[in-house]
């Protein structure tokens, strides 16, 4: 819901409501809630690195080229229900009865129409055979649905509750997946029903860990629609923009070298990803926060985002050296062979740019700011798309992508700040004279 000059009005954990907290007792949470968003992302980094380790390990660098593209279409639609669904549910009004019939109509369309597709789609190309189609359908739309109950969560300032919910989805994808191996040999199928298990399990552990007001379901009533797909297409089209990219490159790596160079890729990417997913969980952090806190400026929210950028990047970068100085054992011990060094700093690389851009864009996104934001990252996201195929069609060694990719998140950083937040501090600051005047 927007009011009359385009900027969105936050209903936070209440009908506008907000109570006042102690300054001291208010710094403890928000320390508390970065933490514990850091920890979740932690938690999912984890669990994303022992499953693709274990694909590498057990199907070979082509099994996890083709775990990848498969893993990163379930990214795809998590993202787009995410966006869509949970990031209309932190910022409109989630209490009034025809937004949360509408929210609650999407979450269930979204997954089943998008997961359908997926499954349709890798079938038909013939990348998989339908036994594995139908286990990436159930995969796909569970974790979509898992990423709605922990969007709703963070929503409640439950972040902590989150990590509960991403532990339970990596023990029981660990456990059904060494329960598989006992009466058959490792497949992509078993990797895909394992997942797609800890995906349901931790999705009604999530469910439960929810406050009790968060749990009530209201009967489908017409209405909600517009204000549901006004904000949360612009974020959907956002939060997908960089598995999207992700995937467009694998597939364009397929073509131009092989599987076996996708899974060097992704054996890099998955070493680095630590990094990218903190960076992540702390910008779902912000975006919870700048929402929750009305009362504070733009000009200070932006300050706040200026201090996140430069403790993020300051802390990928001594995370990334120390990545490379265990490197030469670490990844032979983990993938069977060594990584090259080139695609793991190229990875570094874009995990600092992406540390550089994500306290603007949450921040964008709370200010109203939604549709140009998604133009900025449309714009971007492409542009790392066309300099990387131009490298692999060209004839550049594969190993240098992921440094091409990490040009163009910087270029949308600056853009965000400069043309959308500076431009609507300035505009705050014009209007406090007046209003003080009145």
């Amino acid at each position: 819901m927007t009011d009359s000059q385009g900027r969105g009005r936050t209903s936070f954990g209440g009908r506008g409501r907000s109570r006042a907290i102690p300054a001291e007792a208010g710094e403890r949470r928000k320390r508390a809630g970065a933490v514990g968003a850091v920890a979740s992302q932690g938690m999912q980094a984890l669990a994303s690195f022992t499953i693709q380790v274990l694909v590498a390990q057990t199907l070979g660098f082509d099994g996890l080229g083709a775990f990848a593209i498969l893993y990163g279409t379930m990214q795809i639609v998590s993202a787009v229900a995410g966006g869509f669904v949970g990031d209309a549910y932190a910022v409109l009004d989630r209490h009034d009865r025809a937004i949360r019939s509408a929210l609650e109509q999407f979450a269930i369309a979204i997954p089943v129409l998008f997961a359908t597709a997926v499954a349709v789609a890798l079938v038909a190309s013939g990348l998989v055979e339908p036994a594995v189609g139908i286990a990436a359908f159930l995969a796909t739309s569970l974790f979509a649905v898992e990423e709605l109950v922990r969007r709703f969560l963070m929503a409640s300032l439950r972040f902590w509750r989150v990590v509960v919910v991403d532990a339970v989805a990596f023990a029981v994808a660990i456990l059904v997946l060494l329960g598989s191996w006992l009466i058959g040999e490792p497949s992509l199928f078993g990797f895909v029903a394992a997942v797609a298990a800890g995906q349901f399990v931790a999705a009604i552990v999530g469910i439960v860990l929810l406050p009790k007001g968060e749990r009530r379901v209201v009967p489908f009533v017409r209405g909600g629609y517009r204000e549901v797909f006004r904000y949360g297409s612009w974020r959907a089209g956002q939060q997908v923009l960089r598995p999207a990219m992700l995937t467009a490159i694998r597939a364009v790596v397929t073509l131009t070298a092989s599987l076996a160079a996708v899974g060097m890729i992704e054996a890099a990417r998955t070493f680095v990803a630590p990094l990218t997913l903190i960076v992540s969980g702390l910008g779902s952090f912000l975006f919870v926060h700048f929402a929750h806190d009305r009362e504070a400026s733009l000009a200070g929210k932006l300050r706040s985002a200026d201090r996140a950028v430069v403790a993020l990047v300051g802390l990928i970068v001594v995370g990334g050296a120390a990545m490379l100085l265990v490197l030469p054992w670490l990844g032979p011990l983990l993938f069977g062979e060594p990584l090259d060094v080139v695609t793991v700093i190229g990875w570094i690389a874009f995990s600092t740019s992406i540390a550089a851009v994500a306290p603007y864009g949450s921040l964008a996104s709370v200010a109203g700011r939604q549709g140009w934001l998604f133009g900025i990252r449309a714009m971007d996201t492409a542009l790392a798309v066309v300099l990387a195929t131009v490298l692999l069609v060209s004839g550049g060694d594969p190993a240098f992508v992921p440094a091409v990719l990490a040009i163009a998140p910087i270029l949308g950083g600056i853009a965000v700040r400069t043309f959308l937040l500076v431009p609507l501090v300035r505009r705050e600051a014009s209007q406090i004279p007046a209003i003080v005047e009145s």
